[in-house]
């Protein structure tokens, strides 16, 4: 049984979570709190394994709260259940990177089944985030793979990309800024960015990480010519192409399609999209943390097409799904913890493959 413990200054969502989480059998709601200060106070009576924390609270908000938690209940998962609005999609986006889980969106006042659409989004997250706390991993650890570790025999000398792309998911925003602050101002390729979260989060997190890392960061836009030294992240609640021109150049197409692997934009679709270009253009594939499968497949077809691919290993990943998932197809040519992942996109984006 998942303990959960709700923490909203909303006495009506707090009703509405609650009533949403008490119709799985797997999950108990232990508590509903008025702000963080409470939920902190009730920690040792309740014993949660999961909270679900509002941004916006009085005495102790969100960010406040988790900061208590990672010290003192450090094994206790956090996911923000945030509006989706501006403001939210900042304070959600800073307290990712601080160490919750993930985040989840409160129906709008448009939503015709306000109580299914929050269950279906809620119900996996809490099972992922409980899983972690109890040290379960959702995809089988594989024996042979160890991380820092080269796990495919294809011969990969002289291979120089001409383009990065990287997907993630549950623990991105994290990941991605840990990955892309290794790279400096001089990297010479594009690299696209497809997250799993809403379209004002995304901007947000582009935004963010314009600011701190070195290298240009922002939302890509439909016929976009992509850049060296430049990240596009794929905007929210759309797919992403990437097509290449006669002249070696890399454009952007949006494509409104529906969600695959429930995700869009989808990790899987930009790849796919990446088998049409011409043979003699070569691709780096980075797989990070993430529920779900979603890139594994794309990334296999781009394998057998010559393109390299890199997974996070499993102990630095929040939820090892996407990466695993690419391992246990074959598609990893390198299994790394993601602090050494920057540098050895670096690396063989400057040709030197061992």
């Amino acid at each position: 049984m998942i303990r959960v413990m709700v923490v909203d200054d909303s006495s009506v969502y707090r009703m509405l979570l609650t009533k949403a989480l008490q119709k799985f059998s797997d999950i108990e709601v232990v508590g509903a709190v008025s702000d963080g200060q409470e939920a902190i106070e009730k920690m040792e009576a309740l014993k949660p394994d999961v909270i679900t924390l509002d941004m916006n609270m009085p005495r102790m908000n969100g960010m406040e709260t988790l900061a208590v938690l990672s010290v003192k209940f450090s094994s206790v998962q956090v996911v923000v259940v945030a509006a989706e609005t501006r403001n939210d999609a900042e304070r959600a986006v800073s307290i990712l990177e601080a160490g919750a889980f993930d985040v989840v969106l409160k129906p709008k006042a448009t939503d015709s089944a306000p109580m299914q659409s929050l269950r279906e989004k809620l119900h996996p997250v809490i099972k992922a985030a409980a899983e972690r706390k109890r040290g379960v991993k959702r995809v089988p650890n594989l024996s042979s793979v160890k991380k820092s570790t080269v796990v495919s025999s294809k011969r990969m000398h002289g291979f120089k990309p001409d383009i990065v792309v990287i997907g993630s998911s549950t623990g991105g925003p994290a990941a991605l800024f840990e990955v892309l602050s290794k790279i400096d101002s001089a990297f010479p390729v594009p690299i696209v960015v497809v997250q799993h979260m809403p379209k004002l989060f995304i901007e947000t997190l582009a935004h963010r990480l314009n600011r701190d890392v070195s290298l240009p960061s922002m939302v890509a836009e439909g016929n976009m010519e992509l850049q060296g030294g430049h990240i596009y992240f794929s905007p929210g609640e759309i797919h992403t192409d990437i097509v290449c021109s006669r002249q070696k150049k890399f454009s952007i197409v949006l494509n409104d399609a529906e969600p695959v692997h429930h995700c869009k934009p989808s990790v899987d679709v930009t790849l796919r999209s990446l088998e049409k270009v011409r043979s003699d253009m070569k691709v780096l594939v980075v797989i990070l943390t993430g529920m779900g499968s979603d890139g594994a497949i794309g990334a296999k077809l781009l394998s057998e097409k010559g393109a390299m691919v890199i997974a996070q290993d499993q102990e630095s990943s929040v939820v090892w799904g996407m990466p695993g998932a690419t391992v246990k197809l074959g598609a990893a040519d390198q299994v790394l913890p993601v602090t050494k992942i920057g540098a050895e996109i670096v690396r063989v984006v400057s040709g030197r493959v061992r």
